[in-house]
């Protein structure tokens, strides 16, 4: 009778860490309107400050863990931007621009099973992507101009057979139709030390 008295304790003290830490989540429509990088931060968000990770990284991990094992699963991402020197703006632009800098754009990621959906709000409306595929893609031979030795993405698609040239091309010549729909969810950059 002790061993299944000391079963039940540990196994409701496991229920209720699992509990606690999802009751930690908080719906995407109730996220504060001040909800800044620190809060992001300290809640284990996948956060990028002008399109680099630097924070979440054990988060995003556990996420393709869990697609890798084909479950399905949820991320949340933040992305952080702030203003890079005035001198790179004209005076008049950086004037009209700079009240609305730094600026954190949350989505949230999702897989269940058969497709990604990417979720956010902007602005009181409610955008929703979905996607078949997220592929990672490596350039570890950038040009020798980029202050980059490599870079890694997700990035979500819905062809399969799409390289990243093909994307990066779509981007340069969308004008012409060739813009192929695409999402970057994630990248880390390892940078050149001078």
């Amino acid at each position: 009778m002790k061993k299944v008295f000391i079963f039940l304790m540990f196994f409701i003290m496991l229920t209720g860490c699992s509990v606690s830490s999802a009751s930690d989540y908080v719906p995407y429509k109730e996220l504060p309107q001040d909800y800044s990088v620190e809060s992001a931060t300290h809640d284990n968000v996948v956060v990028y400050k002008n399109s680099d990770i630097i924070s979440g990284q054990s988060t995003w991990d556990a996420f393709i863990e869990k697609l890798e094992n084909k479950k399905a699963s949820s991320v949340r991402l933040g992305f952080y931007f702030t203003l890079e020197d005035p001198s790179h703006y004209s005076p008049e632009h950086y004037e009209e621009i700079k009240d609305d800098y730094p600026v954190l754009y949350i989505l949230d990621l999702s897989y269940d099973g058969k497709l990604y959906t990417l979720f956010s709000i902007e602005d009181g409306e409610e955008y929703v992507f979905q996607y078949k595929y997220l592929r990672q893609f490596v350039d570890s031979s950038p040009p020798a101009s980029a202050t980059y030795i490599k870079r890694e993405m997700w990035i979500l698609i819905n062809d399969n057979d799409i390289s990243w040239e093909e994307i990066q091309h779509g981007m340069f010549s969308s004008q012409w139709g060739d813009y192929i729909d695409h999402r970057v969810v994630y990248s880390k950059y390892t940078y050149k030390y001078y």
